[in-house]
């Protein structure tokens, strides 16, 4: 396909848009979904037998199927073997797992290069894929995007995502699953300029899926984003749309989640699909008979904090629901480091006040009404911004900063050169960073309490992702609720000895180096 005739394709938006959802039940997977397909048309309808294929599932780090993090690969299969029939002249499965799994190790880990092999297909790990600056209209976050060539010379794409909602964007289904095509360096850019719906929105208005088949037999709710799959749910669907904007208007209804989800409404204002329902056909079960709830990233975050954390969202948008949840998501994992609770309204609906108002209440956002503002500290902002959220946080000071002021007395004997390579994060931010530490994966890390854990581990497996590094070559974690200085000091130690031994280890090195070439 030529440049002209791909966008063409692309920039052409249906009247109408299909979505076809039906029991999974207890057939034959390939049979299931080839009677959900010939409600919108059958595969001879989109796939030629000149085409090439591309096939995206989302492996979401590596994630256990029955986590309801990824896509189960019998799924995948099933799609494959519908394509086949269709007479494709060739097919790709390709997928970038994201920053905290090697793709070739997902790929083989849950069974698609077996499948691939098996099948006769191609696979592609996108980690090493060659990519294709493509310029993007109207953009959102920046004018260009890196897409693998092997995906953008593609004539059909073909995404196979699942249904599960995400902390950071309010659902992850069909848009979301191409963030998968970026390289990792720009998905960790996006999450750092809080741009992620910004960005897939792009991706779904450049390259948007011309099928998407969704498995929400096994999805994921609650917070959902990253490696947390802690909350499989069983919802038996499956779903196939020829539209990945109206897959996911409807997923957020089958979901029961909030439907102002932005990279949803974005992609549909930049001509990628349909969001109105009064423009989708629904085909098979009726949405009402479908639905069932998912629990969202703000009753995760409630109920696993004991109630501490208290997130009322009032009809907001997916933007300030992601600001809103993100910096307390963590307190999940470690709710005792919460010394007092917070209540954070945001949206515009009516907010049934409590008789007592908590003192440390937040309301979030432009369109929080009026009459609420003056009932605890309002940020305006559309977004609200999450700098200005963060600093509101803080001041409440309900998080326990023990681990923070011991490491701030511990570093205090020591000369500043002496630690100028070292990094050491507590109570769940930088309290020390030396000079010459630029938080690379090869600059020295200590992690100080139990609150940590979750970073180190995710750090840890960046590393793997990203390098032939050890992590533990470079970093230390002195677990504990409550560090003492004697522990951070003994951090400190460890980390010397680990430079010690990088800093001889590369001596050898230089000296062996020079030695052969003096032979």
């Amino acid at each position: 396909m030529n440049q002209n005739q791909t966008e063409n394709r692309r920039s052409h938006k249906k009247e109408f848009s299909e979505v076809a959802v039906l029991k999974a039940g207890g057939g034959a997977l390939t049979d299931v979904l080839r009677d959900a397909l010939g409600l919108v048309g059958g595969m001879r309808r989109y796939v030629k037998d000149t085409d090439t294929v591309f096939i995206k599932p989302n492996l979401t780090a590596g994630a256990p199927t029955e986590s309801g993090g990824t896509t189960d690969v019998r799924f995948t299969e099933a799609v494959v073997e519908l394509v086949k029939e269709a007479g494709a002249a060739r097919i790709i499965v390709g997928e970038c797992s994201g920053n905290e799994s090697r793709s070739i190790e997902s790929l083989t880990n849950l069974g698609y290069k077996d499948m691939c092999l098996r099948q006769g297909v191609e696979m592609a790990d996108l980690d090493f894929a060659e990519f294709v600056e493509v310029p993007v209209r109207d953009p959102l976050y920046r004018d260009t995007l890196r897409l693998p060539k092997i995906f953008w010379e593609s004539d059909v794409f073909i995404s196979v995502p699942v249904l599960k909602t995400h902390v950071s964007a309010g659902i992850t289904v069909a848009i979301k699953n191409s963030f998968g095509l970026i390289p990792d360096v720009d998905k960790l850019n996006a999450h750092r300029d809080q741009a992620i719906e910004q960005i897939i929105a792009d991706i779904a208005a450049t390259r948007p899926a011309d099928l998407v088949f969704v498995d929400g037999r096994i999805g994921a709710e609650g917070v959902a984003g990253g490696t947390d799959f802690a909350h499989p749910i069983h919802a038996g669907l499956v779903l196939v749309s020829n539209d990945p904007v109206a897959a996911d208007a409807v997923s957020t209804r089958l979901m029961m989640q909030n439907p102002r989800v932005k990279h949803v409404q974005w992609a549909a204002e930049k001509g990628a699909g349909n969001d109105r329902l009064d423009f989708i056909l629904m085909r098979g079960l009726p949405l009402e008979e479908a639905q069932i709830r998912y629990m969202s990233p703000a009753d995760q975050i409630m109920k696993e904090t004991g109630g501490k954390v208290r997130i009322c969202e009032l009809g907001a948008c997916s933007r300030c629901c992601s600001i809103a949840a993100g910096p307390v998501g963590r307190y999940t994992h470690n709710p005792v480091s919460l010394l007092d609770s917070v209540e954070i309204v945001t949206g515009p609906g009516e907010w049934d006040v409590p008789e007592r108002i908590n003192p440390r209440t937040l309301l979030l956002g432009e369109c929080v009404q009026e009459k609420y503002r003056g009932l605890g500290k309002w940020i305006g902002g559309c977004p609200v911004d999450p700098g200005a959220y963060m600093k509101a946080l803080a001041e409440f000071d309900i998080v326990c900063t023990k681990c923070e002021q011991t490491v701030k007395k511990a570093v205090e004997g020591y000369p500043e050169d002496e630690l100028a390579e070292i990094r050491i994060l507590a109570s769940n931010k930088t309290v020390f960073q030396g000079k010459r530490n630029k938080a690379a994966m090869d600059d020295f890390l200590l992690c100080a309490g139990r609150c940590q854990a979750g970073y180190i581990r995710n750090h840890a497996r960046r590393i793997h992702k990203n390098s032939d590094i050890d992590a533990t070559e470079y970093a230390v974690h002195k677990d504990g609720c409550g560090v003492s200085e004697a522990d951070v000091r003994e951090g400190i130690r460890e980390l010397f000895e680990k430079m010690k031994a990088k800093k001889k280890a590369a001596a050898e090195a230089a000296s062996g180096g020079t030695a052969a070439a003096n032979t």
